[in-house]
């Protein structure tokens, strides 16, 4: 007993607390959800909703498209100059004009008819101013001779026809090229005239004549 007690006393440890539990394991944060896309305004009862260019049938989640870009303005047209006059362009093609088969013929014939007759009037203006050559064409008539007044009849003739042919030429061969109008009137009206005067001055020479006025009882 005495030995025991004779030992030096000894701390005391304290008792160690109570070890806590593990911890579980934690879940990875969910990945954030993508706003839903914006939906159209619900148009009202009796209204027709506004249709997007973009995307016509309303597809949710689809991306509009790139717009295109603007196209650059064009430049304002040069005014004309002061006192030029300026006309609109038409707003349709003109028709084509289909040529007139039957109207170059006629003018054709016309044409080569006014020939002879301009060539006929050269002749009788020869005659005229040949006094043996017109006593000839008397006496071939059964005449003695020619003893009337020719005047200018012969210059008359070869000036007015000659004139009158080229005139029919000019005017009908450009519009018969351009086939637009009808053209077989100028030749027939200028050949008319070219008769009036062809028989005019053929009669005034003849019925200068006295003896020519007595054979038809003038």
């Amino acid at each position: 007993m005495s030995e025991q007690n004779s030992e030096p006393s000894r701390p005391v440890d304290p008792p160690e607390p109570p070890t806590a539990p593990a911890a579980p394991p934690q879940a990875p944060p969910a990945p954030p959800v993508a706003p839903e896309p914006a939906r159209p305004d619900v148009p009202k009862y009796g209204e027709y909703a506004a249709v997007d260019a973009t995307n016509p049938y309303g597809v949710p989640g689809v991306a509009a498209a790139p717009a295109a870009p603007a196209a650059a303005a064009p430049a304002a047209p040069t005014p004309p100059p002061y006192g030029v006059p300026t006309y609109p362009a038409p707003s349709y093609a003109p028709p084509v004009r289909k040529r007139r088969t039957w109207d170059v013929v006629f003018t054709s014939i016309l044409l080569v008819l006014g020939l002879f007759g301009t060539l006929a009037a050269i002749g009788y203006a020869g005659i005229f101013a040949t006094p043996d050559l017109l006593d000839q064409t008397m006496a071939t008539q059964g005449y003695s001779g020619f003893s009337g007044n020719v005047g200018n009849a012969p210059a008359v003739l070869l000036i007015s026809h000659i004139a009158l042919y080229l005139l029919a030429l000019g005017l009908s061969i450009p519009l018969l090229v351009r086939g637009k109008v009808v053209v077989f009137w100028i030749p027939l009206t200028i050949g008319v005239v070219a008769a009036i005067i062809f028989w005019a001055v053929v009669i005034s020479v003849f019925t200068s004549d006295p003896s020519f006025l007595s054979r038809y009882g003038a």
